[in-house]
């Protein structure tokens, strides 16, 4: 789990959610779009990111209060 804006070490890290509409045209006439947000994690979490890579994750969002909890787990495996 990150938390945003969480004190380690007496470092403040801080990050920011990005958004973007993406245009996209079908069968050359018509054109729709939609909504794209990103989150760029910082640097001093990659090395817990590496296990994670290339995997399909399952994503929980809480907002509580004054706090925004984005939860990543792998995807259970179906046998």
């Amino acid at each position: 789990m990150l938390k945003v804006a969480k004190r380690r070490r007496g470092i403040k890290l801080t990050t920011r959610l990005q958004k973007r509409t993406v245009k996209k045209k079908y069968y050359g006439k018509s054109e729709y779009s939609y909504t794209v947000y990103s989150l760029n994690i910082p640097k001093r979490f990659h090395e817990f990111l590496q296990r994670f890579l290339n995997k399909d994750l399952d994503v929980d969002a809480k907002s509580e209060h004054d706090c925004l909890t984005i939860t990543l787990r792998p995807k259970a495996e179906s046998t």
